[in-house]
């Protein structure tokens, strides 16, 4: 692995984070805390430097008040923001504010893997044409080590059901599954096979969580470096014997990287559980994008599923929603046959135990345990079902 590339990006993150804590008092830096980021001056900066278009940046607000802040499990400091606007016809009363998280592991974490510039990069570069609908964006600013994305609030709309960390851990039911998969397949067929120099264009590999130089090092380290911390954590699931063998696969890193990302490949979400989806009228929407990047479609299918379903309930439907996508995938022009497709779903199986085994064991990025326990069995379940660590001896 490319050690001088993540100690590069691991150095970078913290230099960021420096730079922003000295020149916090200059007008030019991304403010993230309270009181400033909830004055009208900050949100009309924003807006004016950083709206995605003349309306936007014509907007002024008059006064700003917070509705709510801070929901769980998040690695963002977000806020409800209700708006009276002085100019800005048009404009919702109350918009959604995502800012860097307060605390400081969490900052470092997520500027090492670059998520907060990669959701921002996404809302650049697929808003116009994605297929499904989002939260549309109304200002994205990145600078060091802050983000700002000034976004419509979808718990406005009457049309819209979201879904909480409840939802997923008591887990999702079949037919909601089939219509999160249809939203994938159709997402995942408009952006198939992409030539190389579209895909830079749009998203470039220099993002890649699992393939850019920089990324692939620290997603490697980061994992083995979890390990023994996930299995003090969660001892009667992640055994001596599950974190030997979960070991054992890491160390077959490039041969994973070789058989996850061989071509064709498409935009997937990257962390694709009920979370992370929406009910829109009879359709479903995404949000959250900072884990977005080039894959197989079936990536989002398994993480999706191994993380919104109970084990036994998947186990019991996992066949028939694996050729349900297939189909849905050869309704929009994408053909996938039914064995490589399991192929496919055997190999990304261990992606999602990578997740929850560096969520549960660094711990940055979480604050109930109690769900990520439940979402660590779903995965190793997973593994156990489909034999990924048969298939990975045999790379």
């Amino acid at each position: 692995m490319s050690t001088s590339a993540a100690l590069r990006s691991l150095l970078g993150s913290t230099t960021r984070l420096l730079q922003d804590a000295a020149l916090d008092w200059h007008p030019g830096t991304l403010p993230m805390r309270a009181p400033t980021v909830e004055q009208p001056a900050f949100l009309n900066r924003l807006l004016a430097t950083h709206g995605v278009d003349a309306t936007r940046r014509a907007a002024r607000a008059h006064t700003v008040r917070v509705l709510e802040q801070r929901p769980p499990s998040s690695n963002c400091s977000n806020r409800l923001l209700e708006i009276d606007w002085a100019e800005g016809e048009g404009m919702a009363r109350t918009l959604f504010l995502k800012l860097p998280g307060a605390p400081l592991g969490t900052r470092f974490f997520c500027n090492a893997l670059g998520v907060w510039e990669l959701e921002c990069a996404f809302f650049r570069g697929f808003a116009r044409d994605f297929p499904l609908r989002l939260p549309q964006v109304h200002a994205i600013a990145t600078q060091r080590s802050r983000f700002a994305l000034l976004q419509e609030n979808l718990s406005a709309d009457p049309s819209v059901t979201l879904f909480t960390n409840r939802a997923m851990l008591e887990g999702v039911q079949p037919d909601l599954a089939r219509r999160a998969l249809a939203a994938f397949a159709k997402m995942h067929a408009h952006y198939h096979g992409l030539d190389e120099r579209e895909r830079e264009q749009r998203l470039p590999m220099s993002r890649h969580p699992f393939l850019s130089p920089s990324m692939s090092a620290i997603s490697q380290f980061i994992n083995v470096a979890a390990i023994e911390a996930c299995r003090r954590k969660a001892p009667e699931l992640f055994t001596d014997t599950q974190a030997a063998r979960f070991r054992a696969a890491m160390g077959k890193w490039r041969h994973l990287q070789q058989a996850w990302y061989h071509g064709p490949l498409t935009l997937v979400h990257g962390d694709s559980h009920i979370g992370n989806v929406f009910v829109d009228g009879e359709a479903m929407g995404m949000l959250d994008f900072q884990a977005a990047h080039w894959s197989k479609g079936i990536r989002d299918v398994q993480y999706f599923l191994v993380n919104s379903m109970r084990a036994e309930d998947l186990a019991q439907h996992e066949q028939e929603l694996l050729r349900f996508y297939c189909d849905a995938l050869a309704s929009h022009g994408v053909s996938l046959g039914a064995e490589e497709a399991r192929v496919q779903y055997r190999a990304f199986s261990f992606q999602p135990l990578m997740t929850i085994v560096t969520s549960l064991g660094l711990g940055p990025l979480t604050e109930n345990d109690a769900l990520m326990t439940e979402v660590l069995a779903r995965a190793l379940a997973a593994v156990e079902r489909t034999d990924f660590y048969g298939w990975a001896e045999r790379l």
